[in-house]
């Protein structure tokens, strides 16, 4: 059911032989990034490594405050430091032949790499666009900063082809009109637009769909997923909605206070799942058959982010806990090449059998 979309749902073993020869466009390598609070050292992102492989979408899911966002905007550098800092790991954009460490880099050659090389969606497209400019003069600008020398014919032009590409009909009104004459689901395809202008190697897309209607969030999904595909470009999808992520992703990235708990193809861990936050979270999605039941909510809190423990974060809350979940925090075992997860339990279960 969760595949019913898609045009193929290969073995995981099918697609993992695909990934395994793929180049990645970025790899995150123990990224820690820590907000320095009146209360303590918050562990906002503690540790976690993910590769995102050139042509695939990868989805992070967790609930609210895990670290999706504060991982994509490390990589896009868009932290407010101080309170926040990177304090730790590596994120290298692979650039052909070179690679470049964004964790690294200073504000003017951050300048030069975002929109060009890694563009980002934000949640809300409602107050994505600035409200006293016109759709055109927001979509000149992002272009101008990377193209400064182009012509004024080619720039509008430019545009143009931009809002036809995101299926905004009636473009050359378009670009003179300001953000609040446009719908909702226009706005946001204009974010998309503005995220395509300059064809980048990476796209962030965060909460995408946040705060558009059913229908037109499978509107923006679908062509979120055919640009993709026409400028060969990776996307790295930040949601909660499991369904989504179904529905778009080849890889997954699961996310618990801080840390990745679990990752792998979309079928290995939607057919698969072994850590019990994410099998927690499969039985939490409503389903035609459970409609006169009460959904499923995972017992208890997440942990403080102040001081956590150094055994597995998930403990309080894990009904499959056992003596050894309160030794060190476990780390991150294959299970096949592309499947790994964080669990005692989980592993030695798959030891056993």
């Amino acid at each position: 059911m969760w595949f019913k979309n898609r045009e193929k749902a290969p073995i995981a073993a099918e697609a993992s032989a695909n990934m395994k020869d793929s180049s990645n466009v970025l790899e995150i390598d123990d990224l820690k990034v820590h907000f320095f609070t009146d209360d303590g050292v918050v562990k906002a992102v503690d540790g976690i490594s993910l590769d995102i492989p050139k042509n695939t979408t990868v989805g992070i899911v967790g609930e609210s405050g895990c670290g999706k966002s504060v991982t994509s905007m490390s990589i896009m550098r868009l932290l407010q430091e101080p309170p926040a800092s990177i304090v730790g790991g590596e994120i290298r954009l692979n650039l052909g032949d070179d690679a470049l460490d964004l964790a690294k880099m200073n504000k003017d050659s951050m300048r030069r790499i975002r929109g060009k090389e890694v563009a980002m969606i934000f949640q809300e497209p409602m107050t994505s666009l600035n409200p006293v400019f016109t759709i055109g003069e927001q979509l000149m600008e992002g272009i101008l900063v990377h193209r400064p020398d182009i012509g004024n014919a080619e720039l509008k032009g430019k545009v143009i082809e931009l809002l036809k590409m995101v299926g905004i009909s009636r473009s050359e009104e378009i670009v003179k009109s300001y953000p609040h004459e446009l719908s909702g689901g226009m706005k946001q395809r204009v974010v998309i637009a503005m995220a395509l202008s300059c064809e980048p190697r990476l796209i962030i897309a965060d909460e995408p769909t946040t705060a558009l209607d059913v229908t037109i969030q499978a509107q923006v999904l679908e062509l979120m997923r055919e640009l993709k595909d026409r400028i060969h470009t990776s996307i790295m999808l930040i949601t909660h909605d499991l369904g989504v992520v179904a529905e778009m992703a080849e890889m997954v990235v699961v996310m618990y206070a801080g840390r990745i708990v679990e990752q792998g193809t979309v079928y290995e861990i939607f057919e698969n799942p072994l850590h019990p936050y994410t099998r927690g979270l499969m039985k939490a999605r409503p389903t035609k058959d459970n409609k006169s039941k009460r959904l499923y909510s995972i017992e208890g809190n997440v942990p403080s982010p102040v001081g956590l423990p150094d055994y597995c974060y998930f403990h309080n809350r894990c009904e499959e806990s056992e003596e050894d979940c309160k030794n060190e925090y476990p780390t991150l075992v294959s299970v096949t090449p592309t499947h790994k997860v964080s669990c005692y339990v989980a592993n030695k279960e798959n030891k056993n059998a």
